[in-house]
């Protein structure tokens, strides 16, 4: 198959061969924003001007410091500070210290200052969220780009492991909106048969795992069920774990 740049992410997130190249994709995504984030962008004014708005959620800013940018990281939230700060220092200089009364209902009126919203949104916001999130649903609108265009597509579905359930809700839903009726009708059979097969093969292999674990069979190989755990995880929960020996 032919690769065009905007194709490669989706073909590399098949080709990894995992339970869900979706959650490749992104896992690869949330890397390469963390690492973009903390190289030359932090110094770009455009971006610190949306890290400023944004700041980052817990999940992130912790795997920026993972990284050991220690300086990138500073300079960013220096300057996010300084915004918080700003906002802060005016908003506090007018605020009325009045306790709010109730209506005739018992709630509470909504509230004159713009405090609370103020920091409910940059607690909830992360700008590394939102760059995965654009680049994300356009691998979504490539991989159906594909599925219109490249025939080889349908075969590397068909070849790969299926998709977690999260994805796998997505593909249905998003590809009403992408495909023709007829593609669609195609593209579901497909799926449909890839997801069903796949999910009792995992259940086969999460079985014998299980085997594993009674004396009975402690001799015997683990076949391919050593890390089915780990894969089950990940195709039922969209989530990544590290791998632990097999000592119960």
């Amino acid at each position: 198959m032919k690769e065009h740049i905007y194709t490669i992410p989706v073909t590399d997130g098949f080709n990894k061969g995992g339970e869900c190249p979706f959650c490749d994709m992104l896992k690869t995504l949330e890397k390469d924003s963390v690492d973009y984030i903390l190289g030359p962008a932090y110094m770009t004014d455009t971006i610190r001007l949306e890290t400023d708005k944004t700041g980052f959620c817990e999940k992130h800013i912790k795997q920026m410091y993972d990284k050991q940018n220690r300086l990138g990281t500073a300079l960013m939230l220096s300057t996010h500070l300084d915004k918080i700060n700003s906002f802060l220092d005016s908003e506090i200089a007018s605020y009325s210290f009045v306790k709010q009364k109730k209506t005739f209902f018992g709630k509470n009126k909504e509230t004159n200052s713009n405090i609370p919203s103020y920091l409910n949104n940059i607690t909830n916001s992360c700008y590394i969220c939102n760059r995965i999130d654009t680049y994300f649903e356009r691998y979504i609108e490539t991989f159906f780009y594909m599925w219109s265009k490249t025939p080889e597509i349908k075969d590397i579905v068909i070849n790969s492991k299926g998709f977690c359930l999260k994805h796998f809700s997505m593909l249905i839903e998003k590809g009403e909106t992408y495909l023709s009726e007829n593609e669609y009708k195609n593209f579901l059979k497909i799926i449909f048969t890839v997801q069903q097969e796949n999910l009792k093969r995992l259940k086969e292999e999460l079985e014998w795992f299980i085997n594993k674990f009674d004396y009975k069979y402690k001799d015997e190989p683990w076949k391919t069920s050593e890390d089915a755990l780990i894969r089950s995880i990940t195709k039922i929960n969209s989530a990544y774990v590290e791998e632990k020996n097999n000592d119960g």
